[in-house]
């Protein structure tokens, strides 16, 4: 692996001989080209209203490489490690056995100028490296897995990551990557894709791009993938069409008798359907091919109470929610999220499906969605009147949020990133007393987040977790409302700069049970805010205080000693705090993950102002 030195030192002769490259690229119709758009993206650490941190910031070659460090112009996703998955608001699988070996937790997808036939991709990655997974091309029916593998943690240095990818029949100028962050000890950073491919002959003679080759790292010999060897882990296209196609599941007639079953056939109905419970879409459908036995018990109702489609979201089309609905009547958990990219599921077919489907339901995620609509939401509220969890994160085309406020017994609801509005999320709260998990980050049409958490405060004495993520119109009103929920647990204020100029509010929270709290950018919280609450969280396992600038190491000291439970202490950019103390702290409390960003030294004032006040821009 070359050094940032070698890297820039190849940077440099590339611009010498960028002539030569290219000529010589123009002879083999070969090009390379930069993401010209971000197309979708699951989450994104910076607000819909800044450019810092956002998927955005992929769109056109490098910004930082071959700098290592936490730069605003990169892209940053939400989470890192496992502390999300051990918090509070944790969402649980509705159907664990459908989960890959290699589970996606967030995605970017990714357009460029021109359809190529690729010979490679390089992720530009600038801060710890590593939760890369997958790489999907986009085709002209379906997507197809150009490489997946392991998440790593490849260290505190700059790479390319150009992994050897299966070489693909059709062109294609948009890239899905999936991104696992388990391992990741804080944040990863992205800072440019590059696709290398051969132009179409059609396209042969349009004036070709600069050649980037000189930026990559040496490749390391990799096998070559066998055709379909990766897909075969998961279903792929195989669920289209043989859960997808009535004609094949549906119709009988002409279906053999299949194999002798043997001592399994003197089996009752109802242990095989035990074991069948445990199965997941892919061995279901194959069940339903051996004969007409295993056909109908493979298409029994009682197998399909849950249903998780998001592991197959690269190729579940609208057929397969009119196959599914024959045998959705217990129908209670659907999650569907990520599905529906491109067209492949019609709105029209959704709302079928819940009206056949849906009155049962009490959990339905269509998280990422584009096919959720106003006659989606419509739908889900006139079909499904006993949902208790609701989650539609990033999803935008909707402006009917209001009708939700018909569905009266909601436990969770999970809006990031939607565009409701301030009446919408209030009349929705004062329908669902149960509430006990919310989740309105990153929501810019609501101007006024104070109505919100006063709502919320009046209204939900058992919420357990509310996220106000970036929610810029919250006040220190809002959150001391927030005091009459007793029993909550999590609470995430983290760049709510209006709450920012003073932490008082901090006493007004009740305390006992928080086990997260979240203060990330509130520059006016001190000392003396955080030592009235230490009292009240004894059970704090999760303490975010980035950028919060007037701590200092004694309220952080008497914090690590007197909060036993406490796992996950982020002390990015506090100037008091200086390197030394974290790593005396790592030393003298090593069950504590003490987090402190990396910049590099030489790093201009500009980035670290973006990094503690929103852009407007």
């Amino acid at each position: 692996m070359q050094s940032a030195a070698d890297l820039l030192s190849s940077l440099l002769w590339f611009k010498e001989d960028s002539c030569t490259e290219d000529e010589n690229d123009s002879q083999n119709n070969i090009i390379e080209q930069f993401v010209q758009n971000v197309e979708d993206f699951s989450s994104q650490y910076g607000s819909e209203i800044s450019v810092s941190y956002t998927a955005f910031n992929l769109r056109g070659p490098p910004s930082n490489f071959p700098d290592y460090g936490d730069y605003p112009q990169a892209f940053v996703m939400r989470t890192y490690g496992t502390w999300w998955d051990e918090a509070p608001s944790v969402q649980k699988e509705y159907m664990p056995q459908n989960s890959s070996a290699i589970p996606s937790q967030d995605f970017v997808e990714v357009s460029f100028e021109r359809a190529v036939y690729p010979l490679e991709v390089a992720v530009f990655e600038t801060y710890n490296p590593g939760a890369l997974i997958r790489i999907w091309a986009l085709g002209p029916t379906s997507w197809i897995l150009l490489w997946e593998g392991e998440p790593e943690y490849a260290g505190d240095t700059p790479r390319i990551f150009n992994p050897t990818i299966r070489q693909i029949n059709f062109p294609t100028r948009i890239l899905r990557l999936e991104f696992n962050h388990r391992l990741l000890p804080y944040y990863t950073e992205l800072d440019a894709v590059l696709l290398k491919g051969r132009v179409p002959a059609n396209l042969g003679n349009m004036k070709n791009t600069f050649a980037y080759s000189t930026l990559f790292y040496k490749k390391k010999p990799q096998p070559v993938l066998e055709k379909g060897m990766l897909l075969n882990k998961v279903l792929a296209s195989n669920l289209h069409e043989k859960i997808g196609n009535p004609a094949i599941l549906m119709q009988t007639d002409n279906l053999d008798t299949g194999p002798p079953l043997g001592d399994f056939q003197r089996l009752p109905d109802e242990t095989i359907l035990t074991v069948m419970k445990f199965l997941d879409m892919q061995s279901l459908c194959r069940c339903a091919q051996v004969n007409r036995h295993f056909r109908r018990l493979a298409s029994d109702a009682i197998l399909y109470r849950s249903i998780d489609l998001r592991p197959y979201w690269y190729c579940v089309r609208s057929q397969v929610l009119v196959t599914l609905s024959m045998r959705c009547k217990y129908l209670q958990k659907l999650d569907l999220s990520w599905c529906g990219s491109h067209c492949m599921i019609q709105p029209h077919y959704v709302v079928n499906f819940l009206k056949n489907s849906g009155a049962e339901l009490t959990h339905l995620r269509m998280n990422c969605c584009k096919f959720v609509d106003n006659s989606v939401l419509r739908a889900i509220v006139d079909t499904s009147a006993n949902l208790q969890e609701l989650c539609l994160r990033s999803v935008v085309s909707c402006s009917e949020w209001s009708c939700i406020a018909a569905l009266t017994k909601l436990k969770r609801l999970d809006l990031y990133r939607t565009h409701i509005t301030t009446s919408a999320a209030v009349s929705i709260i004062w329908s669902n007393p149960g509430l006990q998990h919310l989740n309105v980050g990153s929501c810019k049409m609501i101007s006024a987040m104070d109505e919100v958490a006063l709502a919320l405060g009046a209204n939900c004495p058992d919420l357990m977790s509310v996220d106000f993520w970036k929610s810029y119109s919250l006040t220190a009103v809002g959150i001391r409302a927030l005091g009459n929920c007793r029993n909550l647990q999590e609470l995430d204020v983290g760049w709510c700069l209006q709450a920012g100029g003073s932490g008082e509010w901090l006493a007004s929270l009740s305390g006992g049970e928080i086990r997260k709290l979240f203060l990330g950018a509130l520059r006016g919280v001190c000392d003396r805010d955080l030592r009235v609450l230490l009292p009240k969280i004894p059970k704090l396992a999760q303490l975010d205080l980035l950028g919060v600038r007037a701590v200092t190491p004694d309220i952080c000291s008497d914090i690590l000693a007197e909060c036993r439970e406490l796992r996950l202490l982020d002390v990015s950019f506090c100037d008091q705090i200086t390197e030394s103390q974290v790593l005396e702290w790592r030393k003298q409390y090593p069950h504590v993950s003490i987090k402190r960003s990396f910049q590099a030294a030489n790093l201009s004032a500009a980035p670290y102002a973006l990094f503690l006040a929103p852009s407007f821009d």
